[in-house]
């Protein structure tokens, strides 16, 4: 475990309430919540490996191919949060709909049950 384990948890905590205040504050916004549930997503994760291995991913590509081999039981859900997330960022026309950050908001539920910390 590092130094960063702590910040990792806190900053997996501060991403969820970050979408929390934008889900009461800016209804329209549903690509940056769904971003946000990814990187809360994200952060758990990188929160496993350092208490679990000491080694934490450098790269999304990195992180996809050591949830697929490390913890293959969160691997569809990281992997749909980050295709979901990748979409709403970056796929030009496409315009995530409240369904879909529904849904991602289910699969960090999932998450956070499969990966909980360890005081919670």
């Amino acid at each position: 475990m590092s130094r960063d384990t702590e910040w990792f948890r806190l900053q997996s905590e501060y991403n969820k309430q970050a979408y929390e205040r934008l889900q009461v504050a800016c209804p329209d916004l549903i690509g940056w919540k769904v971003t946000v549930l990814f990187y809360s997503a994200l952060h758990r994760v990188n929160y496993w490996f350092d208490t679990q291995t000491g080694s934490v991913p450098k790269s999304h590509v990195e992180r996809r191919h050591r949830v697929r081999d490390e913890i293959p039981h969160v691997f569809d859900t990281y992997g749909d949060l980050y295709l979901i997330s990748m979409r709403a960022r970056y796929c030009e026309g496409f315009r995530i709909r409240d369904g879909g950050r529904r849904h991602a908001a289910k699969l960090l539920e999932r998450l956070e049950r499969d990966i909980p910390f360890a005081d919670g």
